[in-house]
């Protein structure tokens, strides 16, 4: 059961990390509008950031799961508190993107999207970097 949890944990980490650096590569165009393919744009968009969401959820799933089989209740570590304050910090921006992207679908991503989508990609390997540190 631990190894399966564990190669779930893997793989969530490996798709939330491809809508990572997906978004950015986004980012880095100019827009839907001046892109050939301005539909194909907005879909990769649209599942990057449900791909994004669905990892972080299998993410706070398994995580606390292989934390509790192989530590117990919490590791007392500065690493480990660290890297969930960076993991809260992704789960944060993810679930407020979606939302904001669920509630108004027409109106495009807000202004203040791209920054939260930097912030989030070095969030992310902070945690990666923080959680090797904590269960090395």
């Amino acid at each position: 059961m631990f190894l399966l949890l564990k190669i779930v944990h893997l793989g969530a980490l490996m798709f939330g990390s491809a809508a990572s650096i997906g978004n950015i590569y986004m980012l880095f165009s100019k827009g839907p509008h001046d892109l050939p393919a301005p539909e194909f744009a907005n879909k990769l968009r649209k599942y990057f950031r449900l791909t994004g969401l669905i990892a972080i959820v299998v993410l706070w799933i398994s995580g606390p799961a292989l934390m509790y089989m192989k530590y117990g209740r919490w590791l007392d570590d500065f690493a480990f508190s660290t890297k969930i304050g960076f993991a809260a910090l992704l789960l944060l921006i993810i679930s407020f993107l979606n939302l904001v992207a669920w509630v108004a679908p027409k109106k495009g991503p807000p202004s203040y999207g791209p920054i939260l989508m930097m912030i989030a990609a070095p969030a992310l390997i902070l945690a990666m970097v923080f959680a090797v540190i904590a269960f090395s």
